[in-house]
Parts: C-alpha cells; structure tokens; sequence
C-alpha cells in the first residue's frame, strides 16, 4: 500500500519513505494510497527525542539568523539522508537556543557543524544505555 504523511507528505513507495511531489501528486490523484505518519512525523507527535543541543553564548546575539540559517541547513541536508532526523522543537532565549531532535547523530552533526563554522567550544555527552547526547557548543565574543 502507498502512504502519505499528513504533516509532511513525504510519500512512502518501494518500501521506503522519500519526499518526492510529482510521486505524491500522481498518487493522489488514484485512490490506492492512506494517510500514515512517517517515522519522523511519528517521533515528533509522540514526543521522542534523542538529542538535544544547547547553543550558547553572546557570539549568538550578534549572529543569531546566521545561527538559525545554519541549523536549517544542517537539518535539511540530514533529512534528505534519514526521513526520521527531525527537529521536534527550538527554543530561544536571549543567549541560548536549545534544539530538541529526534536524531542522535543531527544533535552531534548540528554542534559539529557550529564549532566547524564558529570555532566556540564543543561538548557532546552520550547517555549510556540509549541512543540519545547531550551536544553543548558555547562561543563568548
């Protein structure tokens, strides 16, 4: 059965979940398809999160676009590689942003790709037992 995703309509054909609208759009107009979330859909309507990156720091104030223009980024490029790596939720704060992610690995590529753009200081922390890290990326200047 073809699936399409209600919230994102990443479209699910050949056994694998893809973003592909002229797909989508032919498949719409047949009726052999249903609405199903895909995995990361999924993950962010249940609230299950792998990782969480906290940005900090008054180099953010001064950047703080070209900050959210580089976790966009980041995040788009994973998505095209892993349907399921997400970002479920973005707080902003004065000098801070926490990212929650539904993806291990897009939490340590986001502070990676920080450090990489900005130099700062990287701390990443990996909970024993479970797929999920606490990624710390703080730069003050």
């Amino acid at each position: 059965m073809v699936k399409i995703c209600p919230s994102c309509y990443a479209v699910y054909v050949d056994q694998r979940w893809c973003f592909d609208e002229k797909a989508r759009q032919r498949i719409m107009k047949g009726n052999g398809w249903e609405k199903h979330l895909c995995p990361g859909c999924e993950k962010v309507a249940r609230g299950k999160v792998d990782g969480v990156v906290y940005l900090r720091g008054d180099f953010l104030r001064a950047h703080r676009e070209e900050a959210k223009n580089l976790i966009r980024s980041v995040a788009e490029r994973k998505l095209r590689k892993n349907i399921a790596a997400r970002i479920a939720h973005i707080e902003e704060k004065d000098d801070e942003i926490v990212i929650q992610t539904t993806d291990r690995a897009l939490a340590e590529r986001l502070g990676k790709e920080f450090e990489r753009a900005y130099s700062g200081r990287l701390d990443i922390q990996w909970q024993h037992g479970a797929d999920f890290a606490r990624v710390y990326w703080t730069r003050d200047d």
